[in-house]
């Protein structure tokens, strides 16, 4: 399943990793880590690896923190989100590399995907639009 697809988002409920083996992917794959928890230590560092923060980014027993517990330091981060966007760094290590993306405390980085997310659906005339989520009993009900 991952050898057809270029771009790939985990989002999990996982507590700790689950995924040793990346091979499938196609060279030059990009996996957005959301959850932050599925690929072992071992699978991290053989990956072009981006976070958004990397003192975020290695704690909790996230993937990133068990691969920097596992060698004592934390060179295999190429780089932040930040030095991308800023030219400080390339998008990617090489054309061949998975591009694995760890976005850790990055609440902003959420909403304006979100805000994309909505947009498109919106001008491609998908989706359904829900007015509240709240239940029938609290509509109307501003009291806290």
């Amino acid at each position: 399943m991952l050898s057809g697809c270029s771009l790939v988002s985990m989002a999990t409920t996982a507590v700790k990793p689950h995924l040793e083996d990346l091979s499938p992917c196609a060279p030059g794959t990009t996996i957005l880590h959301i959850s932050l928890r599925d690929v072992t230590p071992e699978v991290m560092l053989s990956c072009d690896n981006v976070v958004d923060d990397i003192d975020h980014a290695c704690r909790a027993q996230t993937s990133v923190h068990l691969a920097a517990l596992l060698t004592g330091r934390r060179d295999f981060i190429r780089c932040t989100l930040s030095d991308v966007l800023l030219g400080q760094a390339p998008p990617r290590r090489d054309a061949e590399s998975v591009l694995l993306f760890s976005p850790f405390g990055l609440g902003v980085l959420d909403l304006a995907v979100g805000q994309l997310v909505y947009e498109l659906a919106h001008e491609q005339g998908r989706g359904l639009v829900v007015d509240s989520f709240l239940p029938d009993a609290w509509e109307g009900n501003t009291a806290a």
